[in-house]
């Protein structure tokens, strides 16, 4: 641990490393909330009203998968996710770029931070797909699991709409097999005895070890659930999203630093 924290209290870091993941009610106020969810509604209007996924943009499927990209969309312009939203939508670039994450991330990363990849998720109201248990290390097996991801509520995330569900303490199991096309660990080889759910309120931040066990059930509820999530990195690898964008500080490598000593000087 720092030993001057620059973000987090003394126990909510000691949360942290128990569990795997960390709930900070109020991360963003109401008005910057407000402006990250006009930005995404912005982005969706201009990618105007989809019947396929597009560069970053996925809807929503119909059929036994959710996630096969040559299935037909439950509707036209039903989102389910933004890959690499920080290049889509300007706000999200500004939090999580901003001074209060990064401080937040390095008490949990130590000094030197990138940039790895980032999304919106959109649950739709009475449809929103589920996704099941899986480790966020599963996808980037490349890279040795030191990520840590960042998960903040446009909505209030709750158990009706699809909150996140995880297992405390289960970053310390290693890397599990996944299976199928989506990767995802069966249930028959989790405690499920021990999942428990995460709600987050409307601005409020979950931050999660790559290595943890999650999951979100299917929104049941008559309200929309949208997140935003950011990705970080404590090693200098490529960034996995871009899609062809460049922003200032990233390399032609597609490495983003985003703080480092380097930087400092």
């Amino acid at each position: 641990m720092l030993e001057v924290m620059k973000y987090l209290s003394p126990e909510r870091h000691a949360r942290f490393q128990q569990d795997g993941f960390l709930v900070v009610d109020g991360f963003l106020d109401e008005r910057r909330v407000a402006a990250v969810e006009s930005g995404i509604a912005r982005a969706c209007a201009a990618s105007g009203v989809i019947d396929r996924d597009r560069g970053g943009f996925n809807l929503e499927k119909t059929g036994t998968d959710p996630f096969d990209s040559a299935s037909a969309p439950r509707r036209p312009g039903m989102m389910r996710k933004i890959q690499g939203a920080v290049f889509e939508v300007p706000e999200l670039r500004e939090v999580f770029t901003g001074e209060p994450m990064l401080d937040c991330m390095e008490d949990l990363m130590g000094p030197e931070l990138y940039y790895h990849s980032s999304k919106v998720f959109f649950k739709g109201a009475r449809g929103g797909s589920p996704k099941p248990w899986h480790q966020d290390a599963a996808y980037w097996q490349n890279y040795l699991p030191r990520q840590i991801t960042v998960w903040i509520a446009i909505h209030d995330a709750t158990e009706e709409n699809g909150c996140v569900w995880a297992i405390p303490g289960s970053h310390g199991l290693g890397l599990i097999p996944h299976v199928q096309a989506e990767l995802q660990v069966p249930e028959s080889r989790i405690d499920l005895t021990r999942a428990i759910p995460v709600p987050v309120r409307r601005g409020g931040l979950l931050i999660f070890h790559s290595l943890v066990l999650h999951m979100s059930r299917r929104n049941t509820s008559d309200r929309d659930r949208w997140a935003i999530i950011c990705d970080y990195d404590c090693a200098p690898n490529p960034c996995i999203d871009r899609n062809g964008h460049r922003v200032e500080g990233m390399d032609e490598r597609g490495v983003w630093p985003l703080r480092s000593p380097a930087i400092a000087r």
